[in-house]
């Protein structure tokens, strides 16, 4: 008997097991389009799914009374990507962040990281509209755990630029080929922006990490516009610009703007990184002057004994400086800073055991009262 509307192939059933996926949406009942009959199961489309996961532990000196101990595991992130191409020149791309164990009752959270639908016209001229990770400095680009010589991210991509730092817009990127060593690379978009809760509190203190905005709604009708372009010469060598700019506050009377600059310099085992970035914050509607803010890190590894182990592995050493100064022309405020030592092995390249020993210093307003802890931490990390 036949069912208007319905389709249902009995004898298929029998030839699911030689016939494989795309026999599936033959055999099964539903309308056209339906769950069984969608374009990945027919094999139109050539799909991807990869990602990345990382395991911490952390361990804080408890002789540091004022900061408290602690001992704790963290299963920190996992992070499954996904993959189209629809056609050669139109392509989608997805990441679905679960952190802490994804349990929102106990401070995890499941996010869209980015998701994003790219048309490319030319290498140059690219199209690219969805929930885009903000091309606001180098590290927020290139944040994953896997690639990462150290367990905690710089200060300043976790104050001054809130990594991750997604937003939804639209716009445009491209990379050109100046010379046959030369690579030049830009993104321009046109985002949602930040809103009020980069405002903490009635004094008008300013913490940009809690503004980042909505990836559904605009808190007004202005729109915000985050671009980078990066240079680089030859192999082992890249320099960066990027800046975000825009209305953050309910009446889009007051910006908020970021600049940020960005290097990476390597030569044989040695590799040196460098970023900074200020934040520029009007407070006029609160009846407030401009507060600036500003950070950097500076980091060196070493590469040593490559290959000795096994095929493809490497041992690295780590230092890095961070320092985020919330002053505002001068005035004394808070100032954070930390001094890190790390030592890592990468079995592969795309997999890392790391352990780290930190020291940081919490400034307070007035420059008394200096606190210091000591933290000790290990991760694994990898790619999949």
């Amino acid at each position: 008997m036949k069912v208007p509307g319905v389709r249902w192939a009995p004898a298929a059933v029998a030839g699911l097991i030689i016939a494989g996926v795309s026999t599936v949406a033959s055999a099964q009942p539903g309308p056209r389009g339906g769950i069984y009959d969608k374009p990945y199961m027919t094999g139109e489309e050539t799909v991807k799914v990869g990602g990345y996961v990382d395991m911490e532990f952390l361990y804080t000196d408890p002789a540091d009374t004022a900061a408290g101990s602690s001992s704790t595991f963290d299963q920190h992130r996992l992070i499954p990507f996904f993959f189209a191409e629809v056609t050669p020149k139109l392509h989608f791309s997805t990441e679905i962040e679960y952190e802490h164990g994804g349990n929102t009752g106990e401070g995890g959270e499941i996010t869209v990281e980015y998701m994003v639908v790219d048309y490319r016209f030319t290498d140059a001229f690219q199209a690219r509209t969805g929930i885009i990770l903000a091309p606001l400095g180098r590290f927020n680009l290139v944040h994953d755990s896997p690639l990462n010589d150290l367990t905690d991210r710089p200060l300043v991509d976790r104050v001054i630029i809130p990594t991750t730092l997604s937003e939804a817009g639209v716009g445009l990127f491209g990379v050109m080929y100046p010379s046959k060593m030369a690579v030049m690379n830009y993104e321009v978009y046109v985002v949602n922006g930040f809103d009020e809760g980069i405002i903490a509190d009635s004094a008008g203190t300013v913490r940009i990490r809690d503004g980042r905005g909505s990836v559904s709604t605009d808190n007004n009708v202005g729109k915000s516009i985050v671009g980078r372009f990066n240079y680089s010469p030859r192999l082992g060598v890249d320099f960066g610009l990027s800046a975000h700019h825009g209305n953050y506050d309910d009446g889009g009377q007051d910006n908020l703007t970021i600049v940020a600059a960005d290097a990476e310099l390597r030569r044989g085992p040695l590799e040196l990184l460098f970023e900074y970035a200020q934040a520029s914050v009007e407070r006029s509607h609160l009846g407030l002057g401009k507060q600036t803010q500003l950070g950097y890190y500076a980091q060196g590894n070493f590469h040593f004994l490559q290959d000795k182990l096994m095929p493809g592995s490497t041992f690295t050493g780590v230092v890095r400086w961070d320092l985020i100064d919330f002053s505002s022309k001068g005035s004394p405020d808070d100032r954070m800073s930390r001094l890190t030592f790390g030592l890592n092995f990468r079995p592969v390249e795309k997999a890392v055991f790391k352990t780290d020993v930190q020291t940081n210093w919490l400034e307070p307003a007035g420059g008394i009262n200096v606190r210091v802890d000591h933290r000790y931490l290990a991760s694994v990390a990898l790619y999949f």
